[in-house]
């Protein structure tokens, strides 16, 4: 049976460690949305792995599909691929229409970023936007054009237009085709042909339900949709093969990059949970923002995706912190409210209630769940109305307690 897992908070919840973990139950990792914005890091030993475009379940031998919605670096693919063993490439598929990002993409991004001055939203700079804006635009190539004769003067006249120095770009396109050579073809018959064969495919998210273009923290989002009612048309498969969503959170909040955050820690409390939580971002480096667990914006990313299952991550982190506080409500205005979606035109302006329905403190993780988090997990099934399935405890594998 299929299997999809989504980020329920702003993204870097440990979706990595999760799908690598689950990866041994499949014949298949499938990437759907996003770009080389994401990462996802996965623990070896002192080894530590970051994918921003290659599935996590690379480390675990399985093929790697990269479907249709994804915005395709051919120089991050090109150096993820250095990084593993030769045959890995020879289990990836890469699809046909997925949007290419070439340099002037990142060119354009910073370009907008130094526009939008004080309104910066704090991307990456990876291109990832513009990439699907050229989409829109029906200018950019997608990764089955750098096979044939495409004709690139188009979208090097709008560079020029918008003040972008177009050159290099043949040169790019000529690498990027030696690359995908013998990668290219369709994902989403793949996947296809996997399930109606008995196999099973885990579909992969980047980023986080609270960053999707249409129902995340607008403007302050990613350029992609990243809920799991996305899966079939982002890679072209019939909506009963995508599976169960599982939903990954903290059980603290995080978010890189500018816009609201209405559980938002400062000072030494902040800089303790980031710190011994390791919350600096995998593709940028830039330390994560860091607040307390909101259960007002769980329980709309729980619905938006139809999340019956989550796994909780980053447990270890709260139990060396002696608080441990949750957001019940929003006020603003002496009133209070519970719905996250009609908090999004002036999420900035929300004051969190707060509660402090227990403590992690001192909490000691081994093969069996400690008293503390057995609590957590009891509270977070009853407000959220879910199952806690997989708890995680620790950046490897082997900190990981399924339920």
């Amino acid at each position: 049976m299929n299997l999809s897992v989504v980020g329920l908070q702003w993204g870097d919840e440990g979706k990595g460690k999760v799908v690598d973990y689950l990866a041994g139950q499949f014949d298949a990792v499938a990437r759907f949305n996003g770009g080389s914005n994401a990462g996802h890091t996965v623990v070896l030993g002192t080894k530590k792995h970051t994918f921003h475009l290659v599935p996590s379940g690379a480390l675990k031998g399985k093929e790697l599909l990269i479907g249709p919605g994804v915005a395709l670096d051919p120089v991050v693919l090109k150096d993820e691929l250095s990084l593993l063993p030769p045959e890995a490439r020879g289990r990836m598929l890469v699809d046909g229409r997925a949007t290419l990002v070439s340099p002037l993409e990142k060119k354009f991004d910073a370009l907008l970023e130094k526009i939008r001055g004080a309104s910066a939203l704090g991307t990456t700079m990876r291109g990832i936007g513009p990439a699907y804006a050229m989409r829109a635009f029906r200018l950019t190539p997608v990764v089955s054009d750098l096979l044939a004769e495409f004709d690139f003067s188009p979208m090097e006249q709008f560079y020029v237009r918008v003040g972008v120095d177009p050159s290099g770009l043949q040169e790019w396109a000529a690498d990027s085709r030696k690359l995908v050579e013998g990668m290219v073809g369709d994902v989403g018959a793949r996947v296809v042909e996997k399930t109606e064969g008995g196999g099973a495919v885990l579909f992969e998210a980047s980023q986080g339900t609270l960053l999707d273009l249409l129902h995340g923290s607008y403007p302050y989002v990613t350029s992609s949709h990243t809920v799991s009612s996305y899966i079939p048309a982002s890679l072209g498969i019939p909506p009963r093969m995508a599976g169960e969503p599982l939903g990954v959170m903290k059980c603290y909040t995080t978010r890189v990059g500018s816009g609201p955050f209405p559980t938002e820690l400062d000072g030494t409390l902040a800089e303790t949970i980031r710190k011994v939580g390791n919350e600096y971002g995998a593709t940028t480096g830039r330390p994560r923002r860091v607040g307390w667990l909101d259960l007002v914006a769980l329980k709309y990313a729980v619905r938006l995706n139809g999340v019956k299952k989550v796994a909780i991550s980053k447990l270890d982190v709260l139990s060396e912190v002696k608080e441990f506080m949750v957001c019940v409500a929003y006020e603003r205005l002496g009133s209070q409210t519970t719905d996250f979606q009609k908090s999004l035109s002036h999420l900035g302006e929300v004051r969190p209630v707060l509660a402090a329905p227990l403590s992690l403190y001192g909490s000691k993780f081994g093969d069996a769940i400690p008293p503390q988090a057995k609590k957590l997990v009891d509270y977070v099934e009853a407000e959220l109305g879910v199952e806690v399935s997989i708890l995680s405890h620790g950046e490897e594998r082997a900190s990981t307690i399924v339920l």
